[in-house]
């Protein structure tokens, strides 16, 4: 594997950008083994679950696709072609984050969609809202995207925060996004529009999705299931 040069990847990679766990291992400085033999692949154009008991190394395998922390025994790796790299800070540009939780801040709602990218268009700020299902409730607030909120999104139901956070990581423009029980507050058929519009946006080429419920991994093109230290293929989901 090749260490990329200075802070970021070359840009014109990215867009082929995949990510691949090989038998990797990690244990925390307490003695606790989380992950023994973790296999893992997620391909350009590939919605993949992450599915599992709570407690048994997801949240791991979030830190190691973002460079936290780096596997004791195997290998963990962004894949750009013919070219490869250690998972660590300077790959975390590959990847768009949205943690579990409100992450909204004390604002209007497009001061906290621009926090990624300040030089967003009124234009691409739409398409955002409109991929995270965000577009007709954020249209029907007082003052649209100039609608102020309140700190951890006061004003704003759970479900209504998490697809705006959802949005707001679209527009960071990395290839690969992570979704960490993001859409736990969604209706059924809302978390499934909006995946497929994640799939289908242009705005996004990789999503791996974490999540613990059964009925949200249908959409997916593969499952992983993360489960007594080993990261497995499931069988395949429906397409």
């Amino acid at each position: 594997p090749a260490e990329p040069c200075g802070d970021t990847l070359p840009q014109e990679e990215l867009s082929h950008a995949a990510v691949s766990f090989e038998h990797a291992a990690f244990s925390y400085q307490n003695g606790e083994t989380v992950l023994r033999d973790a296999c893992f692949s997620a391909m350009p154009g590939e919605l993949v679950a992450l599915t599992g008991p709570s407690g048994e190394g997801k949240t791991t395998m979030l830190r190691l696709l973002l460079g936290l922390i780096r596997p004791q025994q195997g290998t963990a790796e962004l894949v750009c072609g013919e070219n490869s790299y250690p998972l660590s800070a300077e790959t975390r540009s590959a990847f768009a984050y949205v943690p579990q939780g409100n992450s909204m801040f004390a604002g209007t709602i497009r001061e906290n969609l621009l926090l990624t990218n300040p030089s967003a268009g009124q234009q691409l700020l739409e398409q955002a809202l409109r991929t995270a299902c965000a577009y007709d409730f954020v249209m029907e607030l007082p003052g649209g995207l100039d609608y102020t909120v309140g700190g951890r999104g006061k004003g704003l139901s759970e479900g209504q925060a998490q697809r705006l956070a959802i949005a707001r990581a679209l527009l960071r423009g990395a290839p690969i996004l992570l979704l960490d029980e993001a859409t736990s507050a969604l209706d059924e058929a809302t978390e499934q529009q909006l995946l497929y519009n994640l799939m289908n946006s242009g705005l996004v080429h990789t999503c791996i999705f974490v999540t613990h419920r059964p009925a949200a991994t249908t959409i997916c093109r593969r499952r992983f299931r993360v489960a007594d230290g080993t990261v497995r293929e499931e069988a395949a989901c429906s397409e």
